[in-house]
């Protein structure tokens, strides 16, 4: 019997999330999604999973029922919330939002890794994706602010690279890279949207159509790279 492909997806109650899950499913795949918040919809390929949180012993036993996965598409981060917005300049920094932001964007995504990797292949192809941004290039920084969010996904980034290189002994046919979306309209981006020029706004349809797509084309030479939603390789 062909095996069906095996894709989870976390973070699957936002936007972007649900794009992925429905862009799968129409792809054949088998989808897990692990959300906050109850299903939007039922198939038969889907098994959607309701989660208090996404630290490792809020997923302990989600975790241990997943099998034979072929992939994990993480699309946890945050940029705003409703207590604070990002921060136009020095004088807005403060502690709480920068630790928050660290929680968030790096800190719960790595350790969603290092948790879910028990269950991804050694031996066979396999990816492990997570949702970065283009601000958290330090080499593209030319505007400045942004501080929380610019520097949890900088440190995401190295985060990932790290765990490539540990992970490409190991399991050496699993890639490890970060993808920028692009500015897509969720909540995320909606503050920010007035703006910005029409054709640089994307629906969470197409950017979930071209973040399927980097990952098919993903090669282990890609492995710990900050990829655009084109493909192309963005610097750190």
């Amino acid at each position: 019997m062909k095996h069906m492909k095996h894709v989870l997806v976390a973070g699957a109650g936002g936007g972007l999330g649900q794009a992925l899950v429905t862009h799968y499913l129409n792809e054949g795949v088998l989808v897990t999604a692990w959300s906050r918040r109850e299903a939007p919809f039922m198939h038969e390929n889907l098994q959607w999973r309701v989660v208090g949180g996404y630290a490792p012993e809020q997923l302990e036993a989600e975790t241990e029922q997943l099998n034979d996965l072929d992939g994990v598409i993480s699309t946890l981060g945050m940029l705003h919330n409703d207590d604070f917005m990002p921060e136009k300049h020095l004088g807005a920094v403060n502690a709480k939002q920068l630790r928050h932001s660290f929680e968030v964007n790096a800190i719960l995504p790595i350790l969603l890794l290092e948790q879910v990797l028990p269950k991804l292949p050694r031996k066979k192809s396999a990816f492990w994706v997570q949702l970065s941004a283009k601000v958290g290039s330090i080499t593209d920084n030319y505007l400045g602010g942004w501080y929380s969010y610019r520097a949890s996904k900088a440190a995401l980034n190295m985060l990932l690279k790290t765990a490539s290189i540990e992970l490409g002994r190991s399991h050496k046919q699993l890639i490890i890279a970060a993808i920028h979306p692009g500015t897509t309209d969720t909540q995320l981006s909606a503050p920010f949207q007035e703006r910005l020029p029409a054709d640089k706004l994307y629906t969470p349809e197409l950017s979930a159509q071209r973040i399927a797509q980097v990952i098919e084309n993903l090669t282990t030479e890609q492995s710990g790279k900050l990829l655009h939603w084109d493909g192309t390789e963005l610097p750190y």
